[in-house]
């Protein structure tokens, strides 16, 4: 995959980005008792990291960088001083969300109309999981200049592994093996990740009609596939993993500690 190059023209200088953070995962996969955002990694909360992160690119890419954060409700004031402690000015809001992840960007969307800097129809948008603390500033570049070049972009990694289609409805119980339907094409297939990328006009309309359309997803570019929009794949780090389960932590650990991350 060939990498985006792009010249910094008048028009790249004008547009901001804006980075709507789903973080409301509770830590149930972890065994922990409360949301996963707040598990310290090296001494500093995963939120935090990923919030940091942006501040970072903000600084270095000298790019406005307007945050939004959707949490669960119960977690607004614990986001907020977190914010406070590691000086994320660059969050203008933290909001509720909703009963699903859709529902909660989908806010996440609306609430940017609200900013005292509401986005342009050419200004970029990312969706980036709150969870994904390790996200390196070069992917946060390309996915800058995607968005400028695309649409909608999705970061990505080639799969490493070979991918098995089974049969639907083979198994009669839970203890019979699946058969096996065919094997995929390794070499197209990714493994995507976030941030996903959207020029925020396309972002807006997309979230409205599937809305009124009753489109589900769980990946947001997903919902702009299905209303027949192409979707770049920028390519990702596999540094970029998802705080998920406590495996996930020890590698979050292991990459830190090593200097890869």
């Amino acid at each position: 995959m060939q990498p985006i190059t792009l010249p910094y023209t008048p028009v790249i200088l004008q547009q901001d980005l804006y980075v709507i953070i789903p973080a409301a995962g509770m830590g149930t996969r972890m065994g922990l008792s409360e949301s996963k955002q707040f598990l310290k990694i090296q001494g500093i909360p995963v939120l935090a990291r990923t919030l940091l992160a942006f501040a970072g690119f903000q600084e270095n890419f000298r790019k406005k960088v307007h945050v939004i954060v959707v949490t669960n409700p119960d977690n607004i004031e614990r986001v907020s001083g977190l914010c406070r402690e590691y000086h994320c000015d660059h969050v203008e809001k933290i909001i509720p969300g909703g009963e699903t992840r859709q529902d909660s960007v989908a806010a996440g969307i609306r609430a940017l109309e609200g900013l005292s800097r509401p986005p342009l129809p050419i200004d970029i948008v990312f969706i980036h999981d709150g969870a994904r603390c390790l996200i390196d500033e070069d992917t946060l570049e390309k996915c800058f200049l995607g968005g400028v070049a695309y649409d909608v972009c999705v970061t990505g990694t080639p799969c490493k592994n070979t991918i098995k289609s089974i049969v639907p409805g083979q198994a009669e119980s839970a203890d019979d093996a699946p058969v096996v339907d065919k094997t995929l094409d390794r070499s197209t297939l990714y493994e995507v990740q976030t941030p996903q990328v959207f020029k925020y006009s396309v972002l807006k309309d997309v979230s409205e009609k599937a809305e009124v359309s009753g489109i589900q997803a769980t990946d947001d570019t997903a919902l702009a596939e299905a209303l027949g929009i192409p979707v770049h794949m920028i390519a990702g780090s596999y540094q970029n993993i998802k705080i998920t389960t406590p495996e996930d932590a020890v590698i979050a650990e292991y990459f830190l500690s090593s200097g890869n991350a």
